[in-house]
């Protein structure tokens, strides 16, 4: 089988040649991501090229919060600092502006927003100002892409859902006391993206692209963020229409979620997720994977569960021992996908975090026969 191949038939839970390995975060299929890491990266790229079975994402270019308004002025300019690029945009809204300002590491760790676009009501005013133009990218760009990959890969056309964007907006502060003081508004914004997505992907569908969509963000209604009803009324219900969507056009649907699972682990069955990723066990998380098996593994594929901090703190013997845990609790009756619970997010690997990458995928190919 072919990487595209094998983890397609994992994620319809149907047979494989063998377990699907997928190192998350390992861009082998991305030029310019290989071209820009460090020399210490080069035995993973080199293994994951060898071994792995890569998930190459797609998202289409262009557009603001999912529309495209031709008459929005956007200011965008950057400041510099001994550790940071200082990325500031300002939306000019018609009923005035709104600004927001991202931090680009110099030293490769990860990104953050410090400010983001919707600090009160007046600025929630402006952003519902913005006319509501759908956003219709040119989708050339996904078939060259499709093209490229071939069956070296798995092609994700990758979104965050309808939750994360309105996070986007607010931030996670805002986010949280307003899902308590400010239902309504919580509910109102979910559904206006919720409907944007649904315009874009019937545009997609329409434009012939087919295949697994992946949504991130449900790990912002999740414990112990928000509470289980929370989850329903902001993740469950608005995607359960988009997943029945993709899945009358015959998509798959990928979910990344992080965090305790627990009280809301059927939740995903019943958005229509035809895979979840990572399953964390406890510390992190407090879902077993056996436990997760058993109660939806009949129905959904699971991939996961090795953590990304224990690459970078375990010694290669005890991540064997958990690639072993995770083969047994995951693989039988099909429907598994090894894989870290996230990417490596170090400018450089230490020896140690190679040889666990190496561990972890050289255990998965010899258990996972």
């Amino acid at each position: 089988m072919s990487s595209r191949e094998r983890l397609l038939h994992a994620f319809r839970r149907q047979p494989t040649d063998r377990l699907p390995i997928h190192i998350r975060g390992v861009r082998v299929w991305d030029d310019q991501w290989v071209s820009t890491r460090h020399p210490s990266y080069e035995p993973v790229i080199r293994a994951v090229r060898e071994y792995g079975d890569p998930v190459a994402t797609w998202h289409p270019a262009g557009g603001i919060f999912l529309t495209n308004p031709p008459d929005l002025r956007v200011d965008r300019w950057a400041e510099e600092t001994s550790d940071w690029t200082c990325h500031h945009t300002t939306l000019h809204t018609p009923k005035g502006p709104l600004t927001m300002m991202h931090q680009v590491s110099k030293k490769g760790f990860p990104s953050l927003t410090k400010e983001f676009y919707v600090k009160n009501k007046e600025d929630l005013e402006r952003f519902l100002s913005i006319p509501d133009v759908p956003y219709r990218p040119d989708l050339r760009a996904y078939f060259d892409f499709e093209r490229r990959i071939g069956d070296s890969a798995l092609v994700m056309i990758s979104f965050l859902n309808p939750l994360a964007y309105v996070h986007d907006l607010l931030g996670s502060e805002l986010l949280a006391v307003w899902s308590v003081e400010e239902r309504p508004v919580i509910s109102r914004l979910v559904e206006l993206f919720a409907a944007r997505f649904h315009g874009l992907f019937q545009y997609l569908l329409e434009g012939g692209i087919r295949g697994v969509f992946g949504l991130a963000g449900q790990e912002y209604a999740g414990p112990l963020l928000m509470s289980p009803r929370d989850f329903r009324e902001f993740c469950t219900v608005p995607e359960r229409q988009l997943c029945d969507l993709l899945h009358r056009r015959g998509c798959l649907v990928h979910i990344h979620c992080h965090g305790p699972l627990q009280a809301i682990l059927e939740e995903f069955l019943t958005i229509g997720s035809d895979c979840l990723h990572p399953i964390e066990p406890p510390p992190m998380g407090d879902m077993p994977l056996a436990e997760a098996k058993r109660r939806i593994g009949h129905r959904i594929c699971l991939e996961g569960n090795i953590q990304i901090g224990e690459l970078y703190a375990c010694a290669p013997a005890q991540i064997r021992k958990k690639v072993k845990q995770a083969i047994t609790e995951g693989a039988p009756g099909g429907g598994f996908i090894l894989c870290p619970s996230a990417s490596p997010f170090t400018p450089t690997l230490s020896p140690n975090v190679v040889e666990n990458y190496l561990t972890l995928i050289h255990t998965g190919r010899e258990i996972g026969r």
